[in-house]
């Protein structure tokens, strides 16, 4: 059975993952600072309350992942894929999984 600081911990690497994936794009000059400042703003704000394992937050922040989903499979299906945008993809589809379930792990540890 998965504890919950294995959770939390699992939760936390893609987090990183993700926003590392975005940093390595605004490095090599593909989107500006102030894209990605907009961009990780409302994962931050949810990332403090998922942290604080609120089942509200991981149902609110599931819609806010569609909406990063949409955005960055137009950029993967819509023109030429780049590796990094490929990788961001599959990190949201991750994310989603993850925190989708979040609320049925966290009760079920509890």
């Amino acid at each position: 059975m998965l504890k919950i600081q294995n959770y939390k911990n699992l939760t936390h690497i893609i987090f990183l993952s993700l926003i590392c994936t975005k940093l390595i794009s605004v490095q090599q000059g593909r989107i500006e600072i102030t894209l990605f400042l907009s961009w990780i703003a409302p994962l931050l704000f949810f990332y403090f309350y998922i942290n604080m394992l609120r089942i509200r937050a991981y149902q609110w922040f599931c819609f806010i992942l569609l909406i990063y989903f949409l955005s960055s499979s137009l950029r993967v299906f819509g023109t030429n894929a780049y590796w990094l945008d490929i990788m961001e993809l599959l990190l949201i589809c991750s994310l989603f999984t993850h925190i989708m379930f979040g609320p049925k792990t966290i009760k079920n540890m509890n």
